[in-house]
């Protein structure tokens, strides 16, 4: 009987352990990146931790990239209304670009909503592309994208295809909604931005992807998105494609290398 007790114990103390971070995907289905940079932005080099911040907190992993490009991430779970101050009333429908809708209300002097919300309590925080950490320092970036094309800043707006996000939230929580925004370009165009997402408290793999564009000018050949929807996805999808980018050239690595090399010293 006692050995079974201490069992148990055992037991518990394992699943309490592998409940403080979310561990995803499965060995089996992990996500590989979908290019190879060469010289010390060659993943088959090793050390590149994938890293963010909190707003107003601290940096945090969020993973690594191993030496065959397959992604292994170990998302942190953290107190999120801790950090207060730093996520103030409306910061979870603005993460999604949906507070400005049209007829929605009016906005103070400084940019500040006059109106109430049924989500002003929630914390939560979106976050943009990873950081590839080595010897310190960022020294690229990484993309969850359906296509790289749509990664290229001249296209964001004017062909189809989604990116991916992480965000972390206090709650579990079913959010719809229809957002009709007036475009910056055009008095005669509108941009609609939907929202039918299923969180779960902690960690959400966000995906943005733009349905549809319209075309307008005096010939109708200038695209620009038309409707974007928000839904739940996971980074083992097959249409999620994950893209090294450069931030820092091979030399400035060396010399982070060689500063970080004296340090261990």
């Amino acid at each position: 009987m006692k050995t079974k007790t201490h069992i148990f114990i055992l037991f518990v103390f394992i699943v309490f352990q592998s409940c403080k971070t979310q561990q995803l995907p499965t060995k089996t289905s992990l996500p590989t990146v979908e290019n190879q940079l060469k010289g010390e932005l060659d993943y088959t080099k090793g050390g590149f931790e994938l890293v963010q911040w909190q707003k107003g907190g601290d940096e945090i992993t969020l993973g690594r990239i191993d030496e065959t490009g397959k992604i292994h991430f170990s998302l942190p779970e953290y107190d999120i209304k801790a950090l207060g101050k730093n996520h103030t009333p409306n910061h979870f429908e603005s993460g999604f670009n949906m507070l400005r809708c049209k007829d929605r209300g009016e906005f103070d002097m400084v940019g500040n909503p006059k109106f109430k919300t049924p989500y002003d309590d929630i914390y939560s925080q979106l976050y943009g592309p990873m950081f590839i950490k080595k010897y310190g320092v960022n020294i690229a970036y990484i993309y969850p994208a359906s296509d790289e094309k749509v990664l290229i800043k001249e296209n964001w707006d004017k062909i189809t295809g989604s990116k991916y996000y992480w965000m972390y939230i206090d709650r579990a929580l079913d959010y719809k909604a229809t957002c009709i925004r007036e475009s910056f370009k055009s008095t005669d165009l509108e941009i609609e931005r939907r929202a039918d997402i299923q969180f779960k408290k902690g960690w959400n793999f966000i995906k943005s992807n733009v349905v549809e564009v319209q075309s307008y000018g005096e010939n109708n050949d200038q695209p620009e998105t038309k409707t974007i929807l928000f839904t739940l996805s996971s980074p083992e999808s097959k249409d999620v494609k994950w893209y090294l980018k450069r931030k820092m050239d091979d030399e400035k690595i060396l010399a982070a290398k060689k500063a970080y090399e004296l340090q261990g010293q």
